[in-house]
C-alpha cells in the first residue's frame, strides 16, 4: 500500500500562497476602482479612507505572511516541525491580540506573524550561506534578502502608521507653538507675504504666499530651522501650501501650515512624527543589496557558461 503523500508541500504552500496574494490584489484593486466607478455611474466623487483598506487587508495580508514563513521552512525543517512552529506564532498573535503588550491591536497582531517571517527568512539565509561555491550563496542570500527587505518594509509600515502622533498648535511671531504628545515645539521667527507671478485681475499677482521661517526645539534643546509657505491660488480660486519634512534615521517629522491669519499674524499650524520610519529605509536598502548580489550571480553564471563553451571550441578544433 503506497503511503498518503503530504499535504504540506513546497508546491501546495506556493500555490495557496498564490491564491491569498490574487485575493489580496483584488481587494486592492476594487478600492481603487470604486471611486471612479461612483464617479462614472452616479457622478458623485467618493474618497476612500486608508481604514478602508487597512480593515479589508488586515487579514489577507496575515494569511499571506505566515503562508510564506511555511514555504520558506517545510522544505528543511519537515512538515509536523513547520506546523508547530508557523501554529504557534499564529496562536501567540491570537494571545498578543487578547492581552494587548503594545496597546494597540494591528501591533499586537503583526508583530509575533512578522517575527516568524523574519526568523524562517534569516533560517534560509544561514543555509544558503553554507553552500560551497560563490553563485550558490550569491543566489540563494540575495532572493532571501529581497524576501528579509519586503518584510522590514511591512514591519515599518505596520508600526510608523500605527504609532504616528500627530498634532495642532497655533503661534504668532516670535511665540511658541506646542503639540500635544510631541518632543517638538516650534518658534515662529519670521513672517513675508508678497505676491507673485503675472498680474491677474484686480490683484498685482497670480498668488498670494506667505513664508513662514521658523525654529525647531526637541526636548528643549535646539533641533533646526525650517520654512514653509501658505499660497492663496487667485487663478484657480484655490489655497495650497509648501510643508517642511525632516527625515531621520529613527523618525519622519512633517510640518505644515493649516491656517493663516495675516490680520492678527498668527498661524494654525500641523505637525506629524511617523517613528520607526528606519524600518522602511533598511528595507529598501536590502532588497537594492539583494538585487546587485542576484545580478552578479547570474553575471558569474554567464561568464562561467562562456567559458565553458570556450572550452569545448577549442578541444573541437584540436580533434
Amino acid at each position: 500500500m503506497k503511503g498518503k503523500k503530504p499535504l504540506l508541500t513546497s508546491k501546495n504552500t506556493m500555490f495557496a500562497t498564490v491564491l491569498v496574494f490574487l485575493l489580496l490584489a483584488t481587494i486592492i484593486m476594487m478600492g481603487m476602482i470604486t471611486p471612479l466607478i461612483a464617479k462614472l455611474t452616479t457622478g458623485v466623487e467618493v474618497s476612500l479612507e486608508p481604514d478602508y483598506f487597512n480593515n479589508r487587508t488586515a487579514l489577507p495580508t496575515a494569511a499571506l505572511v505566515l503562508l510564506l514563513s511555511t514555504c520558506l521552512l517545510v522544505g528543511y525543517m519537515g512538515q509536523k516541525n513547520t506546523l508547530v512552529v508557523v501554529g504557534g506564532y499564529a496562536l501567540l498573535s491570537v494571545f498578543f491580540a487578547i492581552i494587548s503588550p503594545f496597546g494597540n491591536l494591528p501591533i499586537d497582531v503583526s508583530v509575533p506573524i512578522i517575527s516568524v517571517a523574519l526568523m524562517a527568512t534569516i533560517y534560509k539565509i544561514g543555509k544558503a550561506l553554507g553552500r560551497d561555491s560563490f553563485r550558490g550563496k550569491a543566489r540563494g542570500v540575495s532572493a532571501h534578502l529581497i524576501h528579509l527587505g519586503i518584510l522590514f518594509i511591512l514591519l515599518g509600515i505596520v508600526l510608523s502608521s500605527n504609532m504616528k502622533v500627530e498634532g495642532t498648535g497655533v503661534a504668532s511671531l516670535e511665540e511658541v507653538a506646542h503639540f500635544e504628545g510631541q518632543d517638538y515645539v516650534l518658534r515662529i521667527t519670521g513672517m513675508d507675504s508678497s505676491y507673485r507671478g503675472e498680474a491677474y485681475q484686480q490683484y498685482p499677482g497670480s498668488s498670494y504666499v506667505t513664508r513662514i521661517d521658523f525654529d525647531i526645539y526637541k526636548r528643549g534643546e535646539y533641533f533646526r530651522e525650517g520654512e514653509m509657505e501658505y499660497i492663496t491660488d487667485f487663478k484657480w480660486g484655490q489655497s495650497y501650501t509648501t510643508t517642511y519634512i525632516h527625515r531621520g534615521l529613527t523618525e519622519e517629522l512633517f510640518i505644515a501650515p493649516r491656517v493663516v491669519d495675516l490680520q492678527e499674524g498668527r498661524t494654525d499650524i500641523y505637525m506629524r512624527t511617523v517613528p520607526f520610519i528606519n524600518f522602511l529605509w533598511g528595507g529598501m536598502y536590502l532588497m537594492v543589496i539583494g538585487i546587485v548580489l542576484l545580478l552578479i550571480s547570474d553575471r558569474h553564471k554567464d561568464g562561467r557558461l562562456k567559458q565553458e563553451n570556450e572550452k569545448k571550441k577549442t578541444k573541437g578544433a584540436r580533434k
